[in-house]
């Protein structure tokens, strides 16, 4: 593999924790020099399948069918009650970012497969190497039109991509859902006890994707307004979730054939298509 790649014993106990929670104060990310580049982390782009692990708006009384699905800003209102599927994290050190510096030497690309395979000790072929492969070339695909995307792997990586986004000089954050505990059932009914809208710009949403360390998916919409809110949610178990609710308001220039337009019953442009985000997930926000 070379000089260039960290000692494994290394990669997964150092650590830099990215500490889900109730996110009314915004977690600031490290400021950078933007007049230093450094390695390119890689280019994702679609739309994220991770929005496939949160469930809402259908009846929770038919199990058996249940489906993951969106909703309209309109639906989640105070005193309304609404099932939601919120996956429970009992490990989450694949989505705490490394350092830089353990990552910036091992190639994040599709073609040093073989090599990532020797490297991670993963069998060809097994749910690990499948996984790997499928991120790495979703990494790889063009962008969307009218979005700008990355693969980022880093804080530092996140920062970079952020600022350019909404500013070199600009200082950027994250908000996050708050973590599901190991006694909440992974879908129950949730009553919406508060709403608050986050004002801010720009919206950048991150997906976590499956790899050997953590890696997320952030994509931002070009002249595109959305709504960002923190959602204070009552469980039926009585535990409580704070969590993010993102609003795209502008579905225009999305294809009928949109499995979240097709479930909400929408063409494009009918209507904003809002959806919850699970805790691994995040956004980014300048602050």
């Amino acid at each position: 593999m070379g000089n260039g790649f960290v000692s494994c014993s290394f990669l997964f106990l150092l650590f830099v924790t990215l500490a889900p929670g109730v996110t009314s104060n915004v977690l600031r990310l490290p400021s950078m020099d933007f007049a230093e580049q450094t390695e390119d982390d890689g280019h994702g782009h679609g739309h994220h399948s991770s929005h496939m692990h949160m469930g809402m708006g259908m009846g929770i009384s038919n199990l058996a069918n249940y489906d993951p699905t969106f909703t309209v800003m309109k639906d989640v209102q105070v005193g309304k009650t609404m099932p939601i599927s919120f996956p429970y994290i009992d490990d989450l050190r694949p989505y705490q970012f490394l350092p830089r510096e353990k990552t910036r030497h091992i190639p994040f690309s599709s073609k040093a497969l073989p090599e990532l395979r020797r490297y991670f000790s993963v069998a060809p072929g097994s749910t690990q190497d499948i996984a790997m492969k499928q991120t790495l070339d979703f990494c790889e695909k063009e962008p969307p039109r009218g979005e700008a995307t990355a693969c980022v792997t880093s804080f530092e990586s996140l920062a970079e991509y952020a600022r350019g986004i909404v500013g070199s000089d600009s200082e950027v954050g994250i908000v996050r859902s708050s973590l599901i505990s190991s006694t909440t059932p992974t879908l129950q009914n949730y009553t919406v006890v508060e709403s608050k809208e986050i004002l801010t710009g720009k919206v950048i949403p991150c997906h976590a994707e499956p790899y050997m360390y953590a890696v997320y998916y952030c994509h931002f919409q070009v002249n595109t307004d959305n709504k960002l809110f923190m959602v204070s949610l009552r469980g039926e178990n009585g535990e409580w979730v704070d969590a993010v609710f993102l609003c795209h308001m502008d579905s225009s220039p999305w294809s009928e054939e949109s499995k979240s337009l097709l479930r909400l019953g929408l063409k494009p442009g009918e209507s904003e298509v809002c959806h919850f985000f699970p805790a691994y997930d995040l956004v980014v926000v300048p602050q």
